[in-house]
């Protein structure tokens, strides 16, 4: 009798199976991400939840909707590293975002040819890779082909915000190996494929998502200064230093071939309160600058770059006064959006620089200093 009770009660759990691993079950809630601003619900957030999460998808940088997806018309949601798509059955499928990576930069992939036998890799006859070593444990222990799909690259070196990184491209990843990781469970990352791509242009809807620390300010904003123009550039050195009257900020050139000083100062007749002009940077390092000159109580004078422009500019140093705090080293990331607005996001303050465009042929225009989590 017990017998009989246990295979029916396993009947039982085994017609319920189905039901409990069928990708789009939905679920009615939201889940929200303060850092975005977005949400994940039913079929995706259920996706998102069983299969990793954050450090698998990061955080979601659009709504769901409904997207044009290699000739077919789902849902797809859009995270950092992955974009996930509603199929027509229902199943819930991660993105080929590897191969439209490759794409969008000028580098489709093609077949590759096999290496010499190894025992320590595998070789794809569909694809034309091998995977070897870290990034085929990697591969193997993480959910293989359904998760990363075919290798579609040799492991090659490629700049990652600034620093050189083996990387393998597969099918809908890109995986990185990070050797100040070596040892732990964080020695292979995956690439932040979702957010390139879509800064790239591979959305066919909505903006490009903002820089993440300003995503939240870009969405309030989008109105006065429309979407993103183009990817953020990131890590950037900075220094600033406030004054009476207003604040100096120094921002690296891309090239690194100096940099470039913005002045923001507090203007009555701006809409904002505030407005910004912009000047060359050009102090060369060990110039003396303003050493004689004594500055009032509690206040400073400025040197380096900011002294050199606040000495030989009657204009600056009359709209700016002097400093109320020494100078300090900064990073950040700038990001262009349209209707010629910029956004200079500084790490430290944790605050956003909008700089609107310059009035009346070259006057100053407006500017805002707002906290990006507001």
């Amino acid at each position: 009798m017990f017998v009989r009770r246990l295979y029916l009660a396993l009947l039982a759990l085994a017609a319920l199976l189905p039901l409990l691993a069928t990708p789009a079950a939905a679920q009615s809630d939201q889940r929200c991400f303060q850092a975005t601003g977005y949400c994940i619900s039913g079929a995706i957030r259920g996706y998102w939840e069983r299969n990793g999460g954050l450090a698998v998808f990061g955080y979601p940088i659009t709504p769901q909707r409904v997207e044009t997806v290699e000739g077919r018309t789902i849902p797809v949601q859009w995270f950092e590293r992955d974009r996930l798509e509603i199929q027509n059955n229902g199943i819930v499928t991660a993105g080929r975002l590897g191969a439209r990576y490759l794409e969008l930069t000028g580098r489709p992939w093609r077949p590759g040819q096999p290496m010499p036998y190894n025992p320590d890799c595998v070789f794809f006859s569909q694809t034309g890779y091998n995977l070897c070593g870290t990034f085929r444990r990697f591969w193997e222990n993480n959910g293989g082909l359904e998760r990363f799909g075919y290798p579609i690259s040799d492991p090659v070196q490629e700049y990652i915000e600034g620093r050189p990184y083996t990387v393998q491209y597969f099918e809908r990843r890109r995986m990185e190996y990070h050797p100040e990781n070596a040892g732990t469970a964080f020695e292979v990352l995956l690439g932040l494929l979702g957010r390139d791509v879509y800064n790239l242009g591979g959305a066919t809807a909505g903006c490009n998502p903002a820089y993440f620390q300003i995503a939240n300010l870009a969405r309030r904003l989008e109105s006065q200064i429309g979407c993103p123009t183009i990817a953020a550039r990131e890590g950037i050195r900075m220094a600033e230093q406030a004054f009476e009257g207003g604040v100096m900020l120094w921002v690296a050139n891309e090239d690194v071939s100096g940099g470039t000083i913005y002045v923001i100062f507090n203007d009555s007749s701006s809409p904002t309160g505030r407005a910004w002009r912009s000047f060359p940077d050009t102090y060369r390092e060990g110039e003396p600058v303003n050493t004689d000159i004594l500055p009032p109580p509690g206040k400073y004078v400025p040197v380096r770059g900011f002294g050199k422009l606040w000495r030989d500019n009657d204009w600056v140093r009359g709209v700016l006064g002097f400093a109320s705090i020494p100078e300090y080293a900064e990073r950040g990331a700038i990001q262009p959006f349209q209707n010629n607005v910029v956004v200079i996001y500084r790490e430290m303050t944790d605050k956003a620089l909008v700089l609107y465009p310059l009035r009346n042929a070259g006057a100053a225009g407006p500017a805002s200093d707002i906290y990006p989590a507001d």
